[in-house]
């Protein structure tokens, strides 16, 4: 073709396409939306599976945790720090590795003293992660992995708003826990911590020597205390392999075995766990990315079928354009190449309109989603998408130019102006009507049934009772920076900054001790009497008066004791799952365990109700572990009247009226926490009803607009037999006869795919998915009467018609 042809012809096109503006218009709008959607999913499946990360050699990063084994369980991705500094002093199978841990720490010498996420580090991080930096200079390398080095990076979001984004912020001072650290460097803006630490939040980084939870020479850190958040992270030298790293670990582990056994008896091995490093990230999340583009691709394969429907109605229209163009000597090729202009410029305007909304809904994403899933910072309109538009571009024009030219007869387009157009444009046959009605059926049912499963799993969430109040409730953790005071003398300040708190205004409630309603967990784990360790089990320090106040109920026994808070009597609480867990069809009170302290078992003597952690239900079920809040620190669960807020300036001032010496370690609007501790299953939620009411859209669209066009072709033929006496009735039986079979095998197979899909792979999906049965018969129940309308609502307007009127429009 060449260059006037071409510009001649797509003029033709888009004349063409501008005659016919509600067909144009359709087709834009149904494909935009779509392709949008898909290409949002698109991008964060990209970024999951095939964008490179921006790390060095990601196909050898691995990281390395520990697979605590004992006699009767195991407990995985918990890690002591002397198998970490073991690990980083003696491996010979990294070209590079790095010690990482995280925490918070409360930054004293700053306004309101914030609570900052930090990550500690030994040098190769930096190398390993590409740390930029934008001001000053990374943390000097040191020589030995304990060496004290005085100096931090900030993130460039701490950068401006502590100090203004001023260049004078190098050479400044951050003080924490009563020491001084200079800041040397900012961290560039992009650059977020892996999110499997501080779920990439981190704004200060330190020197790995500069976690006081090991390196300090008082008490260091004992074998048995566990963290979940301490890494080793590695590239593996060329021709290892994660079986070949995991071996010589082990053994390096194995060469101190006595140290461990001594530190940590009853622990039977412990076992290096070496994971790809990008696996480890994506945790469970990549899953979803699957299941999302599982879910897109249903509703643009829907979407598909609608705007073949209305190109199998255009090809009626076009059929008379190409008869012209015949008559005047357009040869078949040429009449082809005028179809495939038409689709691309519709295809190339519904791609670019999907990308602009993409870029749009990409931005909408990672604002929802920054925090509660990984890699999301990165997620773009990259080259994976982009090439991904120009295919879909490329193949649906070629698609429904291939759909048009096979319904118009090209050999009799001539013959066509003689014969008023009858005759060349074939008509869809009744097979092809059932198949297309029957597939959209069965993607519409499939993709509903599914969104269904995604929802009852989230409402399942939502609508459990989390075990605490949380409207108007806040949690106050309080501490006093280099307290000297014996634990006896501590008592006094339990009371005194109840007292404190109670005189800010609009203060109504305060109980002692410290709230789960938090992101994060705590876990703990206690031996009965004959030796039996338990699971890990989330915890709390609780006061006497918590379950009061929070609303938890105690439903066998007490709360603790006044003895028992004043460290005089060791007992403990724990909700009605542990109690089921360690002492089925019994009752565990009376009851003790060993655990913090060998020489002090600890006695049950209450058991509560649940705490349904919603992040966590699914691998502890409502266990709990509730201890007597002895004043290390000083927790309270503070309730505020209706309309009145705590700020953290108003708890300091009066914290501070008690001891000048009162930090603030946590203040945290328990309402607004629950709310992010269930923000994804809240926008999973909304997506599922969206998706669900989409798809149905789409889909009765299509079911209509086949079923329309189908009995509009044999508009004659029913006229003839509504003049011949042909009952209504009757006809509406025939003709529902030709499409119910379809639709019940496409419906039964929808039901079928999704019900065994699940059972099959329960494992992997049950973490996002739940068959209810109740609400899977209600929306069968639906579906089932959607189908019937959309099948019916068409026939109905055909057969209301008077039967010569029919006949007169042929």
């Amino acid at each position: 073709m060449n260059t006037i042809r071409f510009s001649n012809q797509l003029k033709l096109a888009i004349q063409s396409l501008r005659q016919a503006k509600g067909f144009s218009v359709a087709i834009i709008l149904t494909l935009s939306l779509t392709l949008a959607c898909f290409f949002v999913v698109m991008s964060l499946f990209s970024n999951y599976f095939i964008k490179p990360l921006n790390v060095e050699h990601e196909d050898r990063l691995v990281i390395v945790e520990q697979d605590n084994v004992f006699a009767d369980k195991n407990s995985p991705g918990y890690q002591s720090f002397q198998s970490i500094e073991r690990w980083y002093k003696t491996q010979q199978v990294f070209e590079k590795a790095a010690a990482v841990s995280t925490g918070q720490e409360i930054v004293t010498n700053l306004p309101g003293q914030p609570k900052i996420d930090v990550t500690y580090a030994t040098d190769e991080y930096y190398e390993l992660f590409r740390v930029p930096v934008i001001l000053g200079r990374h943390i000097a390398n040191v020589q030995v992995l304990d060496e004290k080095v005085q100096e931090v990076m900030i993130s460039y979001q701490f950068w401006q708003r502590y100090f203004d984004g001023s260049e004078q912020a190098i050479g400044q001072s951050i003080t924490m826990e009563g020491m001084q650290f200079t800041v040397v460097g900012v961290v560039g803006q992009n650059f977020n911590d892996p999110f499997m630490f501080n779920d990439g939040k981190a704004q200060i980084w330190f020197k790995f020597s500069a976690d006081r939870r090991y390196f300090r020479e008082d008490e260091p850190s004992p074998w048995y205390n566990l963290f979940g958040t301490l890494k080793l992270i590695g590239v593996l030298k060329p021709g290892e392999t994660n079986a070949t790293a995991k071996t010589h670990l082990h053994q390096s582990l194995q060469e101190i075995k006595a140290q461990w056994v001594e530190g940590f008896p009853n622990i039977v091995d412990l076992v290096p766990i070496v994971t790809s490093f990008r696996k480890a990230e994506l945790g469970d999340n990549n899953k979803l990315a699957i299941l999302l583009l599982a879910g897109v691709t249903g509703l643009l394969l829907i979407a598909l079928l609608n705007v073949s429907n209305l190109f199998v109605s255009r090809a009626v229209v076009k059929h008379k354009q190409l008869a012209l163009q015949a008559v005047l000597g357009a040869k078949r090729r040429v009449l082809f190449q005028s179809i495939l202009l038409e689709t691309s410029v519709l295809m190339t305007a519904s791609v670019l309109v999907a990308l602009f909304l993409a870029a749009w809904g990409i931005k909408l994403f990672v604002s929802l989603s920054t925090g509660f899933l990984p890699l999301i910072a990165d997620l773009s309109l990259d080259s994976t998408v982009l090439l991904s538009a120009l295919l879909v571009c490329v193949l649906l024009a070629w698609l429904f130019a291939f759909i048009t030219s096979r319904l118009i007869n090209f050999t009799k387009l001539r013959a066509q102006v003689q014969s008023s157009g009858k005759g060349a444009v074939s008509q869809v046959s009744a097979t092809t009507v059932k198949m297309m009605v029957a597939v959209q059926l069965f993607l519409a049912s499939t993709l509903v049934i599914g969104a269904t499963m995604v929802l009852s799993k989230t409402l399942e969430t939502l609508n459990r009772p989390l075990g605490s109040k949380t409207e108007n409730f806040y949690a106050v953790h309080l501490f006093i920076q280099d307290m000297e005071e014996s634990i006896a003398e501590r008592y006094r300040f339990i009371e005194a900054y109840r007292e404190a708190l109670y005189k800010i205004d609009g203060v109504a409630k305060v109980a002692h001790g410290s709230s789960p309603v938090q992101y994060n967990t705590r876990a703990s784990t206690v031996t009965d009497m004959a030796g039996n360790e338990s699971v890990f089990i989330p915890q709390a320090w609780v006061g006497m008066d918590y379950f009061d106040v929070t609303g938890l109920k105690i439903i066998e026994g007490r709360t603790f004791s006044e003895a028992a808070m004043r460290g005089e009597k060791h007992e403990f609480l724990v909700t009605k799952a542990v109690n089921d867990l360690l002492k089925p069809g019994g009752s565990l009170i009376g009851e003790t365990f060993i655990s913090f302290d060998p020489d002090n078992p600890v006695e049950v003597v209450g058991i509560t109700e649940n705490f349904n952690h919603p992040r966590s239900f699914g691998r502890h079920q409502g266990r709990h572990f509730w201890w007597a809040s002895q004043p290390f620190a000083f927790p309270y669960i503070v309730k505020m009247e209706e309309g009145k807020s705590l700020s953290r300036e108003t708890l300091f001032t009066a914290a501070r009226s008690v001891d000048q010496r009162t930090g603030i370690w946590r203040l945290t609007n328990l309402e607004k926490e629950y709310g992010l501790m269930t923000h994804m299953e809240r926008i999973t939620r909304n997506l599922c009803i969206l998706l669900a009411l989409f798809t149905l859209v789409l889909a009765g669209v299509g079911i209509y607009g086949v079923l329309s066009y189908n009995l509009g072709l044999r508009r004659y033929e029913l006229g003839i037999r509504m003049a011949l006496g042909a009952k209504s009735k009757r006809l509406y039986r025939q003709l529902f006869q030709d499409t119910i079979l379809p639709l019940a095998l496409a419906f039964i197979l929808a039901v079928l795919v999704c019900v065994l899909g699940y059972t099959f792979f329960v494992e992997q999906i049950s973490g996002y998915m739940l068959v209810n049965p109740l609400w899977l018969t209600a929306v069968s129940a639906g579906i089932v009467v959607f189908a019937l309308f959309a099948t019916l609502y068409p026939m109905s307007k055909i057969l209301g018609a008077k039967p010569m009127a029919s006949l007169r429009q042929e």
